[in-house]
């Protein structure tokens, strides 16, 4: 474990932390939006079943935590394989960590004390290294969460056909279309595709 990493410097707070989650099994790299749990100083995350991301974090134990502002990578992420070339592998400690090349920084986690349940993994992380490509501040947007918020909704959606999804989701295209720039309005058109 890092003892002087400090999550806040990395943009992971208390609470749910929406990141993109990048691991690997042998040559095949892999990215969805997850959620990063953290609760005073412990770290957890909890994967479906059924995903690539599970399959991976069982097996290698490893997984990275990417921070990104693009509403694009979250649309993409979510219903399809992103391009090798948005990813890069960094060598740590005889273990491959694949992280997305443009995001703002990234914590790898080792994944410990793995609870497995007949729907989910839950896993505690241990942040094993981090890195910042490049500081951004920015503002909070209400587009660029409300893109987020009808990621999740459309995968609900996908599961269920519930038609409560939908209006949950046109809901937050409308807060993209008040508030969002360019890229927050081409992801919604992306979302509303694969639909």
């Amino acid at each position: 474990m890092l003892k002087n990493l400090n999550l806040d410097d990395f943009g992971i707070y208390e609470g749910i932390s929406e990141t993109i989650v990048t691991t690997n099994r042998g040559w095949t790299s892999n990215a969805a939006p997850m959620g990063i749990i953290r609760k005073k100083d412990k770290l957890f995350i909890r994967l479906f079943k059924d995903s690539t991301t599970y399959d991976n974090v069982l097996s290698e134990k490893v997984l990275v935590a990417n921070i990104t502002w693009d509403p694009l990578v979250f649309v993409n992420s979510t219903f399809t394989d992103l391009e090798d070339s948005d990813f890069q592998t960094i060598n740590f400690n005889c273990r491959s960590l694949v992280t997305l090349k443009k995001a703002q920084c990234w914590v790898a986690f080792e994944c410990t004390n793995t609870k497995l349940t007949s729907e989910a993994l839950v896993a505690e992380l241990i942040p094993i290294r981090g890195h910042v490509n490049k500081c951004l501040i920015r503002a909070p947007n209400r587009a660029f969460f409300g893109v987020i918020e009808a990621c999740i909704h459309a995968t609900r959606y996908q599961l269920t056909g519930e038609d409560k999804y939908l209006k949950l989701i046109k809901a937050y295209g409308d807060i993209v279309d008040k508030c969002g720039g360019d890229n927050e309005k081409e992801a919604m058109r992306l979302l509303y595709g694969f639909l």
